[in-house]
């Protein structure tokens, strides 16, 4: 079997993001993991706003893209000085995800959520963008008189990642308030784990790439840029991964996919939006 170096756009894995069948590579694959990015919670006040409507049972369904953005959710709440009032509030709001990932990191806070497209496997922004569709159907064919009213936390970056639900409902009101950012993050020069990224080139076997999100695409090249000036100066995001002697790049989703086009990357994506998704594909995909 082939030595294989996977790198992917995440500060850790664990045993759940692995495939089924993953443990007879792990002797062969050297994995990378690379911390990408930093977070900044937004205080502004639509997010108090968010908070208020919550408290005052405004809301019917709460809808969360990420881990992070639970984690990030959940901090702020935990500042709030009613924050056992807003926790008890939202515990009484359905809450719906994009993801295993992400309900697994809900479930372990107490709170029990459903994935927004599970039978199709589409936990993508596309699968969310199935759901709320779906919904506002469904509320059509009953005649509900009241719209039903949904806050998704976000973070800013939704915008440049080009997966802003833009899409117009005639009976939902959405609210997408932004509770946080993400930046590259500031110390990558002393993590060992992006020194062996720098060096991955000299390294034997096929190495892949993995993107997990479109501010990854962004922070990785940004990061790469920052570590080695000279090198890459004058050079393009192409250019960086045939320097690295990347074999394949992975994304996991269409969001990904898109960023990694727009700057004229060659990819795979994989059809199960999920970690374990991208390592399968690594693992058992015939090569294209």
């Amino acid at each position: 079997m082939d030595i294989k170096n996977v790198i992917i756009s995440r500060e850790n894995i664990s045993a759940d993001d692995m495939p089924a069948d993953g443990e007879k590579f792990q002797d062969k694959t050297n994995f990378i993991t690379l911390p990408m990015l930093e977070f900044r919670k937004i205080r502004s006040m639509e997010v108090k706003e968010a908070l208020e409507k919550i408290t005052n049972s405004r809301y019917d369904y709460c809808i969360f893209l990420s881990s992070n953005s639970v984690d990030i959710f959940f901090e702020m709440i935990k500042e709030e000085k009613e924050h056992v009032e807003i926790l008890r509030k939202l515990s009484a709001m359905k809450i719906i995800v994009i993801g295993p990932k992400t309900k697994y990191t809900l479930k372990k806070l107490g709170f029990e959520s459903q994935v927004a497209d599970y039978h199709n496997n589409n936990y993508s922004i596309i699968g969310i963008n199935n759901f709320l569709h779906g919904l506002d159907a469904e509320i059509r064919k009953r005649h509900q008189t009241r719209p039903l009213r949904i806050l998704i936390p976000r973070s800013a970056q939704s915008i440049k990642s080009n997966n802003y639900i833009n899409s117009t409902f005639e009976n939902i009101e959405l609210d997408q308030v932004f509770f946080y950012d993400s930046i590259a993050i500031r110390n990558a020069f002393i993590s060992s784990s992006w020194k062996k990224m720098i060096e991955v080139s000299s390294y034997a076997g096929k190495t892949f790439l993995i993107f997990t999100s479109p501010s990854a695409v962004r922070s990785f090249f940004k990061i790469m840029y920052q570590l080695s000036p000279q090198l890459y100066e004058n050079k393009t995001e192409r250019d960086i991964i045939y320097d690295l002697r990347i074999y394949k790049v992975i994304s996991i989703g269409p969001a990904t996919s898109r960023e990694l086009m727009d700057k004229n990357i060659d990819y795979l994506e994989s059809s199960i939006h999920t970690v374990k998704g991208t390592l399968d594909l690594v693992f058992n995909s015939s090569p294209r």
